[in-house]
């Protein structure tokens, strides 16, 4: 009898008897629907918190250092009904570019993130460094169109790779995402499309990639860089089945695009031990870079994916001020060492080195656990803010180097006409630092 009072009080409580008056139940009293529907609310709520609260007092019970944030022991029941009600069913697009297909395309767009650029800037930005940094190191340096047309190139073969990561990310991870309030609507766990279907459109992007390989310089250099960086894509999703440090294996492809990019234009960046040195720096920023972005991100499900058993280190460290200060300073010193390693001028100090320092103290004041709708921000623009500033940077240090309007002129050499067959190094300048001092 004890045993039955107990399971009884366990109830959520739109599972308890009530009884309810039928007298008050007409037009101004409501209806049985939005009643119905407002118990199932409250239900999903406290299902929610009987799930997620075992894992977060033992998630906190065991941090340590940086891991030491405080992690609230109990959750509002205002809370979690926000939470739920959140992310609604998913309905037909009603605008955006979404609405603007035909239905039958929707969910392949949705594959894609067509409709969401932050991801695509994350990928993208990465070259931009490259082709920027590859054009400070060439002699003769390349003109702006030669720059633009291969940054052009390199867009649509970047809008190919990120919609077939996250094609077969939506398609390892579709158990994890009905689990989780922000991917729940994800088409193939909402059984929108097959996993069949979802990989045949992984294959037609990845052939829409090569495609767009095709028409740079080199191709055969590019496809080189291309298949690790592919596989390493689309590996990633598994990485948060055993290990708690997916974000370090997503991030070294995705930097991979600074070597990608520099070699589009013909520069061999291990050209000399210093010139490698600066480029292994660079990659790290970049590296290091993409890391915070993916972990903001996933800060934004932390709840959710404890509850799933997604590991990551949004899961892992806890304290977001201590992992961002961390990290941000080790960015910002492998830039430093990048310039200092390529004798860049104060130009690309105050730029990139400074301008990153800046962005990162602000994701430090303003990212918190306590509002996704900011992580989720910094997820849309962080990419294309911070790593902006680094290509706005090396494209200036470039331009002050080049002999600005003498470009043109130079081009015309038949010294520059060999362009296509690969740049001249700069030989390096003596180095100021050695490179065991290197930051990375």
């Amino acid at each position: 009898m004890i045993a039955s009072r107990t399971a009884l009080r366990r109830l959520t409580p739109s599972a308890r008897c009530h009884p309810i008056s039928l007298k008050n139940k007409g037009p101004a009293g409501g209806s049985f629907a939005s009643l119905h529907a407002s118990q199932a609310r409250h239900t999903e709520a406290n299902n929610v918190r009987q799930s997620i609260l075992p894992l977060v007092n033992s998630t906190t019970r065991a941090s340590r250092g940086i891991h030491n944030q405080t992690v609230p022991s109990t959750v509002s029941d205002h809370e979690l009904e926000a939470s739920v009600a959140k992310y609604p069913p998913w309905t037909p697009p009603a605008k955006g570019i979404l609405s603007k297909l035909p239905p039958s395309l929707v969910p392949y767009a949705e594959l894609s993130r067509i409709e969401k650029p932050g991801g695509l800037y994350g990928f993208y930005m990465a070259y931009l460094i490259g082709l920027s940094y590859g054009a400070c190191l060439a002699t003769p340096g390349p003109a702006l169109a030669l720059l633009a047309g291969t940054a052009g190139k390199l867009l649509v073969y970047n809008v190919f790779l990120r919609g077939a990561a996250c094609t077969v990310n939506d398609i390892l991870d579709r158990e994890y995402d009905r689990q989780v309030a922000r991917c729940k609507n994800r088409p193939v766990a909402r059984g929108a499309v097959t996993p069949a279907q979802a990989y045949v459109w992984y294959g037609l992007q990845t052939l829409g990639a090569g495609a767009a390989i095709a028409c740079l310089p080199n191709p055969l250099t590019m496809l080189a860089y291309a298949v690790p960086i592919q596989l390493a894509v689309s590996l990633y999703p598994l990485g948060k089945r055993f290990t708690d440090f997916p974000q370090l294996i997503l991030s070294a492809p995705i930097a991979g695009g600074v070597l990608m990019a520099s070699a589009a234009i013909g520069v061999d960046p291990f050209l000399t031990p210093t010139t490698a040195a600066a480029t292994a720096s660079l990659f790290m920023s970049h590296y290091i870079w993409t890391t915070i972005f993916d972990y903001v991100n996933a800060c934004q499900d932390t709840a959710d994916d404890m509850k799933a058993g997604v590991r990551s280190m949004a899961v892992l460290y806890q304290n977001t001020d201590a992992f961002i200060s961390v990290m941000g300073a080790a960015q910002v010193g492998c830039l430093v060492a990048t310039g200092v390693l390529a004798g860049f001028s104060p130009i690309y100090f105050i730029g990139a080195a400074g301008g990153n320092a800046l962005w990162l103290a602000a994701m430090v004041k303003t990212v918190k656990r306590s509002r996704p709708d900011i992580c989720g921000w910094w997820f849309a623009w962080g990419g294309l803010l911070v790593s902006g500033t680094t290509v706005l940077a090396l494209l200036a240090e470039y331009v002050a180097g080049s002999g600005g309007a003498d470009r043109d002129v130079e081009r015309e050499t038949p010294e520059a006409q060999n362009l296509a067959n690969g740049f001249i190094i700069k030989p390096p300048l003596p180095a100021t630092i050695s490179c065991s001092s290197c930051l990375f």
